[in-house]
């Protein structure tokens, strides 16, 4: 662990250290690492996965197959919502100047991994237990924490998009036949509305 009255030794690590206090101050000051389209396009995709689900439960279709082709479907649900938000917001920011992935988003990159490595372990444990009933709290509860990580080096909006999945994975929890629907209200709707706000905000400061 860093220590924070280390004093650094070198040129390149005073430089450094300053670089990310700089990146930290300026904070308060920055967007979210998507765009509000990109959050809206991430809910539709979400919603667009919970309904395929939804249809597939309701039909019972390729029993021997179904959780397989579960997996498969978020699996594509979270490249599509990756792949738009390259497209509407890490591209476009590249092409004027921007760094995709700079000091500061480096270290988002890494407080968000401990959550959704968990998530896609947890889910691959639930599969082969074969209790996939179970892996929409997770989801939510993982995704929650790795969206509050990210909340330490971004705006105080993202730590509520994050508390709203710890909560709604606790309410999950509670009710865990209601888990598809919790599924589409967290993960769509949520990204939705905080799409719609981030959008305004973006708008107002142009």
């Amino acid at each position: 662990m860093t220590n924070p009255l280390h004093v650094p030794h070198t040129k390149s690590e005073a430089e450094e250290n300053l670089r990310a206090i700089r990146e930290l101050m300026e904070r308060p000051t920055r967007h979210s690492t998507f765009s509000g389209l990109s959050g809206v396009m991430a809910g539709c995709a979400s919603l667009a996965g919970c309904f395929i689900t939804f249809l597939m439960q309701k039909h019972n279709s390729l029993p021997h197959n179904r959780d397989i082709l579960f997996l498969l479907l978020w699996a594509a649900v979270v490249f599509i919502a990756l792949l738009q938000d390259f497209f509407l917001t890490k591209r476009p920011a590249a092409k004027v100047g921007k760094v995709m992935l700079s000091s500061l988003g480096r270290r988002m990159f890494i407080g968000a991994m401990p959550g959704l490595c968990s998530g896609a372990l947890l889910t691959l444990f639930l599969w082969r237990h074969q209790h996939l009933n179970w892996v929409y709290p997770v989801w939510m509860l993982c995704y929650g924490c790795a969206v509050c990580s990210v909340a330490l080096f971004s705006q105080s909006d993202v730590l509520r998009l994050g508390c709203a999945f710890l909560a709604a994975g606790a309410v999950t929890l509670i009710f865990p036949a209601q888990g598809l629907l919790l599924n589409a209200v967290s993960f769509g709707g949520f990204h939705i509305l905080y799409g719609v706000m981030l959008a305004a905000k973006e708008r107002r400061s142009a």
